[in-house]
């Protein structure tokens, strides 16, 4: 059945239908009039926004006929490699941590509501409709940008998560690892796609549940600098000054590096012990990127 389903020709209709054009887009002059969304929601740079969606009277949002677009958007759909059945994959990936969250594919209609809307929208196979992720458990993908890769045949929605994204609570769909199955190890919805940034976060985490968990014993240097405020202040300020050094005396490149990556691990231990996470930390420079030096400076005197 799975196979006769996938099998069928999927419905579609033309965006940009005369018969079925709604005002999804305003005329070019108006886009200036557009609420603009909560500063620093719109990732790394200033953007214009598309204003919100507008859907026919008596229509569904996720009904591909009620849609309508701008030109220089229709433009742009054209030029997607949709494949026979009008669709192309869509990824959506977590904008601070890189993490891939989820797979679906998208038709036209899906990517021009995903363009309007900033929410991350699909099409469904075995629905035969578009789909909002986060359109019944509320937790949506909020859309910072979209892109296209190089053939112009897949997607990805770069954005920051509203909760969970995978249907079994875990934070990505994506959280078995291939070469654990090998090894004989079960999927752990913990376990993530993690970079090597990550991965060091993930590590420093383990040494903190040792510290409770198998209590006294020969520390690891990671559970040391957990356990000795005093000792880890002082590694960040002896690793602060050697990364200066290296401009001072005009050290070599490998040299910098090397200092940064002590400098940041010890870093990271610190925000481990204040409970805080990397992604809070690069949530913070993404915001800070949609502002100049000025208004950031400006927002943290009046907090």
């Amino acid at each position: 059945m799975a196979a006769a389903a996938a099998a069928a020709p999927l419905p579609r209709a033309p965006v940009s239908s005369p018969a079925t054009r709604a005002v999804l887009w305003p005329a070019r002059s108006n886009l200036r009039t557009a609420a603009a969304p909560p500063l620093g929601a719109l990732g790394w740079r200033r953007r214009q926004p598309f204003p919100v969606v507008s859907i026919t009277p008596g229509s569904a949002q996720s009904t591909p006929a009620a849609l309508a677009v701008d030109p220089e958007v229709e433009a742009l759909l054209d030029s997607v490699k949709w494949d026979v059945k009008g669709l192309a994959v869509a990824i959506a990936q977590n904008v601070d941590t890189g993490a891939i969250l989820m797979q679906g594919f998208a038709n036209r209609e899906a990517l021009a509501a995903t363009i309007s809307t900033r929410k991350a929208t699909f099409y469904s196979r075995s629905r035969s409709s578009l789909w909002t992720k986060g359109e019944t458990s509320m937790n949506f993908i909020n859309v910072h940008d979209i892109f296209l890769d190089c053939d112009r045949d897949s997607i990805i929605y770069l954005g920051t998560p509203d909760g969970p994204t995978c249907h079994t609570g875990a934070e990505t769909c994506y959280y078995s690892s291939v070469y654990d199955s090998l090894q004989g190890s079960k999927s752990n919805q913990e376990r993530q796609v993690a970079t090597t940034l990550y991965s060091l976060e993930d590590t420093i985490s383990k040494r903190k549940e040792e510290i409770v968990t198998e209590g006294s014993g020969k520390p690891s240097w990671t559970k040391k600098l957990l356990l000795d405020n005093q000792l880890l202040c002082s590694k960040i300020r002896e690793e602060a000054g050697e990364l200066i050094q290296t401009l001072l005396e005009n050290e070599d490149q490998s040299r910098t590096a090397s200092e940064m990556a002590d400098l940041l691990y010890h870093a990271m231990v610190l925000l481990s012990v204040k409970d805080v996470k990397m992604e809070e930390v690069l949530e913070v420079l993404r915001k800070r990127f949609s502002q100049s030096g000025v208004e950031e400076k400006a927002s943290r005197e009046k907090s």
